[in-house]
C-alpha cells in the first residue's frame, strides 16, 4: 500500500490518476461514474496544490537555512588568510557555483593593483608604488629589486647594490702599491746618494804625512784631525777607508775605465753600422767579433754610469740613449764623434767627485790611442729596402746590413 502512495505522490502517478478520473467524469452515462469522476479530478488538484505548498515550504526553509549557516562559514587560518567552510555550505544546499563566488567575497572590498611605478626611496633605493584603475595608491610602496654589481676599489673587489649618492674609496691596487713603494725606494736612494756626494764633496778625510788621519772641510779649507774616543789622534783606520758611496763609485768609475781603454784600442777599427748589428739577436751574428766586443764595452760603460748616476739598475732603452750620448752611431760627423770622445773624457772626470778618495786607487786612464775622429772609417749607405716582412733594410758601404724605419 505504501508502494502504491508513493507512487501517486509521484508527477507520473499522478497524471495517470488525473487521466483515469478524467475519463469518468466524461463518460456518457452520467449517474455515480461522471460524479465518481468529476471528484476525483478534484481531490488530484487539491493534492497537487497541497505537494506543491509543502515544497515551496521546503524551498523557504532551506534557504533561510543558508541565510543563517554561510556568513557563519568565514573565518581565518594561522596566518590571518580568510578562509570559508565550503564542506558545510555543500551541507546547506549551496551549488559549487555559488561556493565559488562566496569564497572570493572578502576580496570584494580590496583594491586591484592595475600598474606600478618605480620611485626613489628615501635613502635613495629604488621602490615601487602600487596603484588601482583609478590611480588610487595600493598599499605601501615596497622595495624594488636591484641587480648588484662588481665594484674594483683598487684593493679589493666586492659586489654592492647601487644606491643613488653611494660612493667607494678607491686604493692602489697590489701591483700599484709595489710599483709605488718601488718609486719611493728609489727617491729616498737617490736623495742618499745626493747627501753623500754633497757631503764627499764638502769633505775629504786623507792621511797626512805624520800617519794621522784628517778631515778637510773644502769650503773654508780647514784640516781637522780624526782623533778617537780618549783624544788621540787616529791613524790608518776606518777613517782611512772608504765610504760606502765611495767603494761604489770607485767601482763603477773602474768599469768605466776598463770599459773606455778596450774601446780606445778597437773602437777605431769598426764601424759604427756594423756595432748597430749586435741591438738584435738575429744580425748579431752578422756584425763580427770586434763589433760584439765594442758593443760590450759600450754597454759596460753605459751601464756602470747610469748605475752611479741614480742608484738603480738601468733599464734597456737608458742605456741605448747613453750609447747614443757618448759613442759613434752611423751618421755622426767626425766633429760629433770627437765631441763625444771628450764627453765621456769630462764624465769619468766628474766620476771622480763621488768615488772620492778611491779615484786615487786606480789605474790611470790610457789616453795614448789615436782620436777615434781621425782614424774612424767613413760608411755611406748604398742602397735601401724592404725585405718580406715589410722592414727598411739599409746596406752600408762597409758590407753591413742595417734594419729599421
Amino acid at each position: 500500500m505504501d508502494g502504491l502512495l508513493d507512487f501517486v505522490k509521484t508527477p507520473a502517478g499522478q497524471g495517470l490518476l488525473a487521466a483515469a478520473f478524467g475519463g469518468l467524469a466524461s463518460a456518457g452515462r452520467g449517474g455515480p461514474i461522471n460524479t465518481l469522476g468529476a471528484a476525483g479530478l478534484s481531490g488530484v488538484a487539491g493534492y497537487s496544490a497541497a505537494n506543491a505548498n509543502a515544497l515551496k515550504a521546503q524551498k523557504a526553509q532551506l534557504l533561510q537555512l543558508q541565510r543563517d549557516t554561510l556568513p557563519t562559514l568565514y573565518g581565518k587560518d594561522a596566518d590571518g588568510n580568510p578562509t570559508f567552510d565550503y564542506k558545510t555550505a555543500l551541507q546547506v544546499g549551496a551549488t559549487p557555483e555559488d561556493i565559488m563566488k562566496l569564497a572570493q567575497m572578502p576580496n570584494a572590498a580590496m583594491s586591484k593593483v592595475a600598474r606600478t611605478i618605480e620611485v626613489p626611496g628615501a635613502n635613495g633605493s629604488k621602490q615601487t608604488m602600487q596603484y588601482d584603475e583609478y590611480g588610487r595608491p595600493v598599499g605601501q610602496a615596497v622595495d624594488s629589486y636591484v641587480a648588484p654589481q662588481l665594484v674594483d676599489q683598487g684593493g679589493m673587489k666586492q659586489f654592492v647594490v647601487p644606491t643613488a649618492g653611494q660612493a667607494f674609496n678607491v686604493t692602489m691596487s697590489p701591483s700599484e702599491q709595489a710599483a709605488n713603494a718601488r718609486g719611493w725606494a728609489n727617491i729616498r736612494a737617490l736623495d742618499d746618494a745626493n747627501n753623500i756626494n754633497k757631503e764627499a764633496q764638502r769633505m775629504q778625510i786623507f792621511t797626512g804625512p805624520d800617519g794621522n788621519t784628517y778631515r778637510v772641510d773644502k769650503g773654508t779649507g780647514q784640516a781637522t784631525p780624526v782623533v778617537t774616543q780618549n783624544g788621540m789622534p787616529f791613524q790608518d783606520g776606518t777613517a782611512s777607508k772608504l765610504t760606502e758611496a765611495e767603494g761604489k763609485n770607485t767601482l763603477y768609475l773602474s768599469q768605466m775605465r776598463d770599459a773606455s781603454n778596450t774601446f780606445d784600442k778597437i773602437g777605431a777599427s769598426v764601424s759604427p753600422a756594423r756595432v748597430a748589428l749586435t741591438n738584435s739577436q738575429y744580425t748579431n751574428m752578422f756584425a763580427g767579433a770586434e763589433a760584439q766586443k765594442v758593443a760590450q764595452t759600450q754597454r759596460q760603460w753605459a751601464e756602470s754610469y747610469l748605475r752611479a748616476k741614480t742608484g738603480a739598475a738601468a733599464t734597456a732603452d737608458e742605456v741605448d740613449n747613453n750609447i747614443r750620448t757618448f759613442f759613434p752611431v752611423v751618421g755622426d760627423s767626425p766633429e760629433v764623434i770627437q765631441q763625444k770622445i771628450e764627453a765621456r773624457r769630462q764624465t769619468e772626470q766628474d766620476m771622480r767627485i763621488p768615488a772620492g778618495r778611491g779615484a786615487d786607487k786606480l789605474s790611470p786612464r790610457n789616453h795614448a790611442q789615436p782620436s777615434q775622429a781621425a782614424s774612424m772609417p767613413q760608411v755611406r749607405v748604398l742602397r735601401t729596402g724592404r725585405d718580406a716582412s715589410g722592414r727598411r733594410v739599409v746596406q752600408y758601404s762597409d758590407g753591413s746590413i742595417g734594419y729599421g724605419d
